[in-house]
C-alpha cells in the first residue's frame, strides 16, 4: 500500500506540472493584455505557436464573443473569428460560428455583412472541394454584393462561380459567367481579378478542344500577369507558362510545349513557393520530352515528380504521374513496370474519386492486360454512361441555383431598413429579382446557342470514342464466336475423318463377304450396304452443314445487341424476341452505322425499363439492300406523342437517326405500348 501511494502521488505531481508548463508557456503571451477579444485574436494569428495554442487563444476569443451584449459588435468579432477557425482548419468550428453570425447578420439587418459570411461559407467549401455548395454560397453573396452596388465583390464572386463550374466540367456555364465577371471587373482595372478570369477562360476553352481561344485568352492573362506582378512570391507568371504548355502538348505540339515547361522552371525558388506547380512542370516535362523521343533523363524526371507529389499528399497529381510512367514504361516495352504502375495510379485515383483518370487506367489496362479486356470495357462504359448523368445533373442544379430567387427575396426582406424604407426595399428587390430572372433566361438562351455552336464537334469526338468502344465490345464477341466456330470445324473433322472413315471400312469388309455364293447372305448384306449409305450420306450432310456454320462470320454483330437485350431483361423481368435478317453482311457495313444502331436499341431499352412497364419486347432488323429497317416494339403503358415533350431519350434517339441521314417514326397510344419504325441508308 505504501508503495501504491507513492506511485500515485508521483502519477499527480508529474500530470501537473505538465499542465502548469503548458499554461505557463501559453501565458507567456498574455500576462500583459487586457483579456479583449482583439487581443485573443491577434495571438491567434502568431504563427510560431502550436496549432494547440493558436486554437486555444481563439476559443477564449469566442467564448468572450458570446459573453458580448451589442449584437452588431459580437456580430463583427464572431465573424472575423469564423475566418480564423478556417484558415486553421478547424472545420466544426468554422461552421458554429459561421453559422451564428449569419443569423446575427440577419437579425441585425446586416446586408453587407451578411455577404461577406456567405463568401467566407463559398471560400470553405471551396476549400474542400464541395464545389457544388461552394458555387451556391458565392451565388447568395454575389446577389447581395450586385443589389447594394459593391461591383468588384460582385465580379469577384461571379469569377469564384464560374471556377466551381470548372471544376465540376460545367465548361460552357463557366465560359458565361466569367464572361460576366469581365464586364464588370474590366471597367475597374483590377488586373489580379482579370488575370484569373482569363486563366478560367484558357482552362474551359482547352477543355473544350478549342486551343487556339485556349492560346489566346492564357496569352491574355500573361498580360495583365506582367502588370500587377503579384508581390513577388506569386508564381502566376510560372503558372500560366504551364497552362501554355498543356494546351501545346494537348494539340500534340510537344516541342512547344516542352519550351514552355522548361521556362517556367527556371525560376530558382519556385520548388519553394509552390511545390505542387514544381511537381505538375517536371511530369509535363518528362512527357513532352518522352513524345518527342528524346529520353535523356525522363525517368528521373517522372520520379522526381512523383516523389514530390508524394510528399505533398498530392494525390491527383500521383495518379497523373503513374500513368505518364506507365505510358512511357509501354512504348519502351517495359510490360510488367507499365502494368504495375498503372494499376498503381488507379488504386489511387479510385481512392481519391479521380473519374478522369480512371478512364484513362481503363483504357491503358485493356492494352496491358489482354485476359481481361472485357472486364475492363464493361467498366469504361459503365464509368461514363455515370459520369455523362452526372454531368447533367450537375449543370441542370447549376440553372436551378440561378432561377431560384425567391429565396434570395426573402432574405432580403428580412435585412431591409427601418418600417420607413419598407415598401421601398421591398419595390428594389423585387426589380432586383425581376433583372436577376431576365439575366438567367438570356444566360439559358446564350448557353442554348454556343451549345448548338459546338454540338458537331462534340458529336463527331463522341462518335470516335462509340466506334473505339464498339471495335473493344465487338472484338470480345468474335472471340467467342471464333472459339464456336473452331468447335463446330473440329466436330465436323471428327466425323467426317473418323465416324465416317469407319463406316467406309464396314462397307467394304461387307462387300467382300458379299462375294460369297449364299444367296441369302447376299441379299442381307446388300440391304447392310445400302442402310450404311444413307447413314453415310446423313453424315456428310451434317458435317457439311456444321462446317457452313463454323466459317459464318456475320454474326458478332447481332451477338452483341442480343447480349444487352438479354442483360436489360432479366434485370427488369420481361421477355424479348430478336429477329435479325441473315442476309445482312455487318461486317461491310461502316462502323459508324452498327454503332449509333446499338446506341439507338440501348437508348430505346432504357426508356422501356424507367418508363414503360412492358411485359414483351419485340426486335427486328432487316435490309432491302440500300436501306436498314429497325422496328422496336413493346407492349408497356405507351404515350401521347401530340401533348408530350420529348424527353433526352427520344431527342438522343433521333439526334443519332439525322446524324446517319436517316427517317424516324414514334407511333404510341396510352396503354396500347410504343413502336419505333427507323429507316437508315447504307
Amino acid at each position: 500500500m505504501k508503495h501504491l501511494f507513492i506511485y500515485i502521488t508521483f502519477l499527480i505531481i508529474l500530470i501537473t506540472t505538465q499542465a502548469v508548463a503548458l499554461d505557463n508557456h501559453v501565458y507567456d503571451y498574455i500576462d500583459n493584455t487586457n483579456d479583449s477579444i482583439p487581443v485573443w485574436i491577434k495571438y491567434a494569428k502568431k504563427s510560431e505557436l502550436t496549432l494547440e495554442n493558436r486554437l486555444f487563444f481563439l476559443d477564449k476569443a469566442y467564448e468572450k464573443a458570446l459573453l458580448e451584449k451589442n449584437d452588431s459588435l459580437r456580430n463583427k468579432y464572431l465573424s472575423k473569428i469564423a475566418v480564423r477557425y478556417s484558415r486553421l482548419n478547424d472545420s466544426s468550428s468554422f461552421r458554429r460560428t459561421n453559422k451564428l453570425t449569419i443569423q446575427l447578420s440577419i437579425k441585425l439587418k446586416d446586408s453587407l455583412r451578411l455577404a461577406f459570411n456567405y463568401w467566407d461559407l463559398g471560400s470553405f467549401f471551396g476549400s474542400n472541394k464541395v464545389n457544388d455548395s461552394a458555387y451556391y454560397n458565392y451565388f447568395r453573396a454575389q446577389k447581395i454584393f450586385n443589389a447594394i452596388g459593391d461591383n468588384h465583390a460582385s465580379g469577384r464572386m461571379l469569377l469564384n462561380m464560374a471556377i466551381c463550374q470548372s471544376e465540376l466540367r460545367d465548361y460552357t456555364g463557366s465560359e458565361v459567367t466569367t464572361i460576366r465577371a469581365l464586364k464588370i471587373l474590366e471597367p475597374l482595372g483590377k488586373e489580379d481579378q482579370l488575370y484569373k478570369c482569363y486563366t478560367n477562360l484558357g482552362v474551359v476553352f482547352n477543355e473544350l478542344h478549342e486551343y487556339g481561344k485556349a492560346l489566346k485568352y492564357h496569352n491574355k492573362a500573361l498580360e495583365y500577369q506582367n502588370q500587377f506582378n503579384g508581390d513577388g512570391k506569386d508564381t502566376n507568371f510560372e503558372n500560366t507558362l504551364n497552362n501554355i504548355g498543356v494546351v501545346y502538348a494537348n494539340n500534340e505540339q510537344y516541342e512547344k510545349a516542352r519550351d514552355h515547361y522548361i521556362k517556367a522552371l527556371r525560376r530558382d525558388d519556385l520548388k519553394n513557393e509552390n511545390t505542387k506547380l514544381y511537381a505538375k512542370l517536371l511530369d509535363n516535362l518528362a512527357y513532352s520530352k518522352f513524345k518527342l523521343n528524346d529520353t535523356i533523363g525522363v525517368v528521373k524526371l517522372f520520379k522526381e515528380s512523383l516523389h514530390t507529389r508524394d510528399s505533398i499528399n498530392d494525390v491527383w497529381g500521383k495518379s497523373m504521374s503513374l500513368l505518364h510512367m506507365a505510358e512511357y514504361y509501354d512504348t519502351n516495352n517495359d510490360t510488367i513496370k507499365a502494368f504495375e504502375a498503372v494499376k498503381e495510379a488507379k488504386k489511387i485515383a479510385e481512392k481519391s474519386k479521380n473519374y478522369r483518370d480512371i478512364l484513362k487506367c481503363l483504357i491503358l489496362l485493356y492494352k496491358l492486360d489482354a485476359p481481361n479486356k472485357d472486364q475492363y470495357t464493361q467498366q469504361y462504359i459503365a464509368l461514363s454512361e455515370t459520369l455523362q448523368e452526372e454531368e447533367r445533373a450537375i449543370r441542370d442544379k447549376f440553372a436551378r441555383i440561378q432561377f431560384e430567387t425567391d429565396h434570395f427575396i426573402e432574405e432580403n426582406e428580412a435585412l431591409e431598413g427601418e418600417k420607413d424604407a419598407l415598401a421601398l426595399q421591398q419595390k428594389n428587390i423585387l426589380i432586383v429579382g425581376s433583372i436577376i430572372l431576365v439575366l438567367g433566361m438570356l444566360i439559358y438562351i446564350i448557353r442554348d446557342q454556343r451549345l448548338k455552336n459546338i454540338r458537331l464537334k462534340l458529336e463527331k469526338e463522341q462518335q470516335l470514342a462509340n466506334e473505339e468502344i464498339y471495335n473493344l465490345m465487338l472484338t470480345q464477341q468474335n472471340k467467342i464466336d471464333e472459339g464456336k466456330r473452331n468447335e463446330k470445324k473440329r466436330m465436323s473433322e471428327e466425323l467426317h475423318d473418323g465416324v465416317l472413315g469407319n463406316l467406309y471400312g464396314i462397307k467394304m469388309n461387307l462387300a467382300v463377304l458379299n462375294a460369297q455364293n449364299n444367296s441369302e447372305s447376299v441379299i442381307k448384306r446388300e440391304a447392310f450396304i445400302e442402310g450404311l449409305s444413307k447413314v453415310i450420306d446423313e453424315i456428310r450432310n451434317v458435317s457439311h452443314e456444321l462446317h457452313a456454320n463454323a466459317i459464318d462470320a456475320n454474326v458478332g454483330y447481332v451477338q452483341l445487341i442480343e447480349d444487352l437485350l438479354s442483360e436489360k431483361s432479366l434485370l427488369h423481368g420481361y421477355a424479348f424476341k430478336l429477329l435479325a435478317d441473315d442476309t445482312i453482311k455487318w461486317t461491310v457495313i461502316k462502323g459508324d452505322i452498327k454503332m449509333n444502331i446499338y446506341r439507338i436499341i440501348q437508348e430505346a431499352v432504357q426508356n422501356i425499363n424507367k418508363y414503360a412497364k412492358a411485359n414483351n419486347l419485340n426486335i427486328s432488323i432487316n435490309s432491302d439492300g440500300d436501306f436498314i429497317y429497325v422496328s422496336i416494339i413493346d407492349d408497356g403503358i405507351g404515350f401521347n406523342t401530340s401533348t408530350n415533350k420529348d424527353g433526352i431519350g427520344i431527342k438522343n434517339i433521333r439526334s443519332r437517326v439525322e446524324r446517319l441521314n436517316g427517317f424516324v417514326e414514334f407511333i404510341s397510344e396510352l396503354k396500347k405500348g410504343t413502336t419505333i419504325n427507323i429507316k437508315i441508308p447504307f
